[in-house]
């Protein structure tokens, strides 16, 4: 309630700590992308709000004591101690819901992004219940049906190796596509 979801109620405007600084770098660098994949296929739409992560985890005697004497009191207290300590732990949060934010509307609004297709795909896989499918790929000109397990295809990468294909069509594709070939979630015209 005292930080109401806005930095405006924070003291401190920017991070100074470098091992703050370090991690908020590092975050916007890799981690917010990897996140919002994580939330994309997971269908869990960050809400970028603040939440504090506040656990008390044990109570000293003297501080249960003060609880037991006046809870209202201790808690008022601890909080704002807790709050007081915490302001640039509780702007790096806010700078992360920013980069975390931003990643996931860019992915969302972006309708040729291949991983819609990807996410597609899963979902109707997981939905299927099957085992085993047969996929119909078009690559270089040259379309093929092949019988493939379903694992790799219920991820969220957009290569699929064919360890997965069926011995004798595997061999096809081989010859087909090449030794080394995978194939993508757009090469995927049928299931």
């Amino acid at each position: 309630e005292a930080i109401a979801n806005s930095r405006d109620n924070l003291s401190v405007q920017e991070i100074t700590g470098w091992n703050a600084a370090w991690e908020l770098k590092d975050y916007v660098a890799d981690g917010a992308h990897r996140e919002a994949l994580e939330r994309f296929f997971g269908g869990n739409e960050p809400d970028g709000q603040f939440h504090s992560g506040y656990a008390l985890d044990q109570l000293p005697e003297a501080a249960f004591l003060a609880w037991l004497q006046n809870p209202e009191g201790f808690i008022e207290t601890e909080a704002e101690q807790y709050i007081k300590t915490n302001q640039e732990k509780f702007l790096l949060q806010f700078l992360k819901n920013d980069a975390l934010l931003a990643e996931y509307q860019a992915l969302i609004q972006d309708p040729n992004n291949p991983l819609h297709r990807v996410k597609a795909i899963s979902e109707a896989i997981k939905t299927s219940g099957a085992k085993t499918v047969t996929v119909t790929v078009q690559k270089n000109g040259e379309e093929l049906s092949f019988r493939t397990g379903t694992t790799p295809l219920r991820g969220r990468y957009n290569s699929y190796n064919t360890s997965h294909i069926a011995a004798a069509d595997r061999k096809e594709f081989e010859r087909l596509f090449g030794r080394s070939a995978n194939y993508s979630a757009e090469d995927i015209i049928r299931i």
